[in-house]
């Protein structure tokens, strides 16, 4: 159904949350797609036999509005806790490179999820994101 606006500030209040809303629905998308490239590519490829597994790692992996038409989808090094000196940022960069605890176990450091990350979002997000603008009322090719 078509949508009237009386004034400009109308029209633009209504496309910044609409925008906002798409925006945020994409990154969830997204997020949701990370957690399942964590499964895939990290947790389903080395079993640990020295520790129990916190899952913290993929509790990490999170989103976040930077402003009405931009976010972003992270891994968010300030919520993971390890003991030994290890921190949620060596976490990061060393699952990054297919490492598991800092250790290249034989057959998983293929398995860079990043990576799988990035190259998904190179191919799915722009389209995700006009699925979203478009759930939102926005018309757009």
């Amino acid at each position: 159904m078509a949508r009237t606006f009386s004034t400009v500030v109308e029209l633009q209040k209504h496309m910044e949350s609409a925008c906002r809303k798409a925006v945020e629905n994409a990154c969830n998308r997204l997020l949701g797609r990370l957690q399942e490239i964590l499964d895939e590519e990290y947790y389903d490829v080395f079993e640990p036999e020295r520790y129990k597994r916190t899952m913290s790692f993929w509790r990490s992996a999170t989103t976040k509005m930077l402003d009405n038409t931009c976010g972003q989808v992270f891994m968010n090094p300030d919520v993971m806790h390890y003991k030994a000196g290890w921190s949620g940022k060596a976490q990061i960069e060393s699952a990054a490179k297919g490492l598991h605890g800092g250790w290249d176990y034989e057959g998983v450091s293929d398995h860079k999820y990043w990576e799988v990350f990035i190259a998904y979002c190179e191919k799915n997000a722009l389209k995700i994101l006009k699925e979203e603008l478009r759930a939102q009322g926005i018309p757009i090719k």
